[in-house]
C-alpha cells in the first residue's frame, strides 16, 4: 500500500484494511443419462401331452345259419363312422412375474479444494527526518492485526 493516510485533528490516522472470504458453492450438474430398457427373450419349451385318437376296430362274428336277416346284407346301406383325435392346442399369454423399482441414491463423497485468499497488512514505516509523537517503531516491521476470514 503507497500513500500517506489523512491524519484527524487528535492526530489520528486510520486505515481499513480488506480480506478476501472464501465463499464454497455446490452446483448439481448432469453428469449421465440412463435408459432404461426392456427385452424379450424367447427359448424352447417342450411339454409332453397324452393325445388320444379313435381307431376302428372290426370284430369278425361267425354267422348263424339260424339268425334271421343272415342273408340281407347286400341290400343294406353302407355304414360311416366318423373318428376322431385329439391334437394340442398351444396359447401363450404373457403374465407378470416380477415386479423391478428402480431408484436413484445421492452418494456423499469428500472432494478438496484448495485455493488462494489474500490479506493486506499495514505496515508502519517512520521518517528520521521528521518529528514523530508517535511511539517509535523499527522501520520494516508491522504491528499485530486481527483479520476475520
Amino acid at each position: 500500500m503507497s500513500g500517506t493516510a489523512p491524519v484527524d485533528d487528535e492526530g489520528r490516522a486510520e486505515v481499513v484494511l480488506s480480506a478476501e472470504r472464501v465463499d464454497l458453492a455446490v452446483h448439481r450438474l448432469p453428469r449421465e443419462r440412463v435408459r432404461l430398457r426392456r427385452e424379450v427373450h424367447t427359448h424352447e419349451v417342450e411339454v409332453r401331452v397324452t393325445v388320444r385318437r379313435e381307431v376302428l376296430r372290426v370284430e369278425r362274428l361267425p354267422v348263424d345259419d339260424a339268425a334271421p336277416g343272415a342273408g340281407a346284407a347286400a341290400d343294406q346301406a353302407p355304414l360311416e363312422l366318423v373318428l376322431h383325435e385329439e391334437r394340442p392346442v398351444v396359447g401363450v399369454q404373457a403374465v407378470p412375474y416380477e415386479r423391478v423399482r428402480v431408484t436413484v441414491d445421492r452418494v456423499p463423497l469428500t472432494t478438496r479444494v484448495d485455493t488462494t485468499a489474500s490479506h493486506e497488512e499495514v505496515e508502519v514505516v517512520t521518517d528520521p527526518a521528521a518529528p514523530d509523537d508517535s511511539p517509535a517503531v523499527p522501520t520494516g516491521t508491522s504491528r499485530p492485526t486481527t483479520r476475520t476470514p
